[in-house]
Order: structure tokens, then C-alpha cells, then sequence
């Protein structure tokens, strides 16, 4: 037992910034009574040795404790399947500094190119209800823990069945107010296909098929983004020019590599720059 907990009072991790973020291990499964107790004596101490953040991990098996946060003062800040976190700030003399949760989504398009000089593209099953036809590029959102390429790669194999390694990035839409407020994030990334046996998901999509560059880019119905991304791929091969990840170490100790994206000059090979060093 800690000094803590012998006063009767809740450890926690205490990061840089003055803050400390307690989790299930540092209260157990314990009662919502003595929980309030420990909870209500542990912020007076924090507060009186100038802590300033304080985040409260609750699991969704102790859910019963969530009123008790909410009553001493604590705010919802962000939710996963098993769990809620809380937060508080302490000083009375400056304004609430914590961050927010993701403001944003990350979604990802796979630009894939044969070498016809031919898009993949896809017609989204739930979008052919409106009064003209649009074919899209194959994407989605990023999973936790994805790169570009990863989410580019997966998501152009879910809808199609086509395999594709990753080239480079093309070029990225940013939007305000997307789903529950949030913005988005969109990457297009350049991708060669590594096969050529089409097997889609009739889940989502209603149609995949190949289309000239040219004419796609020139098809009336082609929307103004997918007319962008797909300028963009042509424009690179005429400059030569396209936005290319290089993994740096991180600044932190224990931490996986940095995926850092530039602007790289590379050298057409008839679809396009060869496959950069990822």
C-alpha cells in the first residue's frame, strides 16, 4: 500500500504539466461511497499542491462511478467501447488549458493507376439514388494505428479485391463540420495495383470499374474534389513532383519511428513515380 492510499487518498500518473491521470489501478473495484470520499480528499490535496489537470479514467464495469466524477466537477472529455475519461482543471486563476479530444477525422483514398493509364474507381451503393452517376476513388477511414499507406492499401482491397502497394501522397482535403461537428481530413494516395482480379464488397459498393484518366477528369459528372485528385496525379507526372514519407526517429524515447511526408522529385516509369522507400 502507498502513502497514498494509506491517507486514504488516490494515486495517479503526474505528467509534465502538473497533471495526473488515475486510472482503475489506482482505485480498484471499490465501492461508490468510499470512492467519493477518496475521490473528494485527494482533489483538495491536489489542488493544495498546485495540481492543475486531473484525469479520471473510469471503465465501462465501474460506470456506477460516473455520477460521483460528474458531482465533484469533472467533465466529459472522451469515450471509447470500454471506458470513459474525465477531466478537471484546478486552477481558479487561469482558464481550463487541457486538450481537447480529436478534433478531426482522417480518411484516406486510394488513387490506384494501371498501366493503361486507367483509375480504379467505385460506385458507392448508397449514393445511386441521385440524379447522375458518380465514380469515386475506393477509401475510408484511418484505424487507430494506421499509416496513409496501411489505410490506402486496406481500404482499396475491402472495396475492390484489388492489392496495390503505396507510391505517394497526390494531395489532401481539409473540412469543417463533417460528422458530430468535427472536421476531416481526406489523403489521396497514388497507388500501383499488383493485381488485376476485381472481387468488390457488394456491402458497400454497387459497381467498380477502370476509366481513362483523361476522360474521368473530363466527364461532366466527375465531382470538383475527384476532378482535383485526379488533376493532381497527372500534374505530378508532368512536374515530376510528389509528396513522398520518410520515417524519422521520434523525439521521445520508446516511441515507433515518425512518418514524415515532402515534396520529393521522382521519376515517371509509365504509371507514375516508382514506389517510394516505405
Amino acid at each position: 500500500m502507498s502513502a497514498n492510499e494509506a491517507d486514504g487518498l488516490l494515486d495517479g500518473y503526474e505528467d509534465n504539466f502538473k497533471g495526473i491521470t488515475v486510472t482503475q489501478r489506482h482505485y480498484g473495484d471499490v465501492s461508490p461511497e468510499v470512492f467519493h470520499k477518496r475521490l473528494s480528499l485527494s482533489l483538495d490535496t491536489w489542488k493544495s499542491n498546485g495540481h492543475r489537470g486531473i484525469w479520471l479514467k473510469i471503465p465501462r464495469d465501474q460506470a456506477k462511478l460516473i455520477p460521483i466524477a460528474t458531482e465533484l466537477g469533472f467533465g466529459f472529455h472522451h469515450t471509447r467501447d470500454d471506458y470513459l475519461m474525465l477531466t478537471k482543471w484546478l486552477p481558479t486563476d487561469e482558464p481550463n488549458k487541457l486538450p481537447s479530444f480529436a478534433t478531426h477525422y482522417v480518411g484516406v483514398a486510394g488513387v490506384v493507376v494501371n498501366e493503361k493509364n486507367e483509375f480504379l474507381l467505385v460506385q458507392e451503393k448508397w449514393l445511386r439514388n441521385r440524379s447522375f452517376i458518380v465514380w469515386k476513388f475506393p477509401g475510408g477511414m484511418a484505424e487507430l494505428g494506421e499509416n496513409l499507406s496501411q489505410t490506402a492499401i486496406r481500404e482499396t482491397f475491402e472495396e475492390t479485391g484489388i492489392k496495390a502497394e503505396f507510391v505517394s501522397v497526390l494531395m489532401f482535403r481539409h473540412m469543417h463540420d463533417y460528422h458530430f461537428g468535427a472536421g476531416d481530413l481526406y489523403f489521396c494516395c497514388l497507388l500501383r495495383p499488383l493485381t488485376t482480379n476485381v472481387t468488390m464488397d457488394t456491402t458497400e459498393i454497387a459497381d467498380v470499374k477502370w476509366m481513362d484518366v483523361n476522360e474521368y477528369i473530363d466527364d461532366p459528372n466527375t465531382t470538383a474534389v475527384n476532378r482535383m485528385i485526379a488533376e493532381s496525379y497527372r500534374d505530378g507526372l508532368k512536374s515530376g513532383y510528389f509528396i513522398c514519407p520518410e520515417r524519422t526517429p521520434h523525439y521521445l524515447q520508446n516511441k515507433a519511428d515518425q512518418v514524415v511526408y515532402r515534396v520529393k522529385a521522382l521519376e515517371p516509369d509509365g504509371l507514375g513515380p516508382p514506389k517510394a522507400n516505405m
